[in-house]
């Protein structure tokens, strides 16, 4: 497939320059740079809530069954606690 792509200054330099580093085409410094973009996107998610859930973190402490309602009520209550304990 033929690309016909448009950089501006700053890019076209740095296309230059990468080419004049390493010896390679263009299209040879085109084509890595697309494997190693598509390498990086390919890659499983890394959102928080997957980590926690494959690391077995999600589920694992015991409270309240309403604390997702409550959660406010709860958090009052400890601060107020803790101000107390405090004083």
């Amino acid at each position: 497939m033929r690309v016909n792509a448009r950089l501006d200054d700053a890019h076209a330099r740095k296309l230059d320059e990468l080419c004049r580093r390493t010896g390679r085409s263009r299209t040879d410094v085109l084509r890595a740079a697309i494997d190693r973009y598509y390498a990086q996107e390919a890659v499983e998610p890394r959102r928080a809530a997957d980590i926690l859930r494959r690391n077995a973190f999600i589920g694992c402490g015991e409270a309240d069954p309403e604390l997702s309602r409550d959660y406010k009520k709860h958090l009052t209550e400890s601060l107020a606690k803790k101000t107390d304990d405090h004083r």
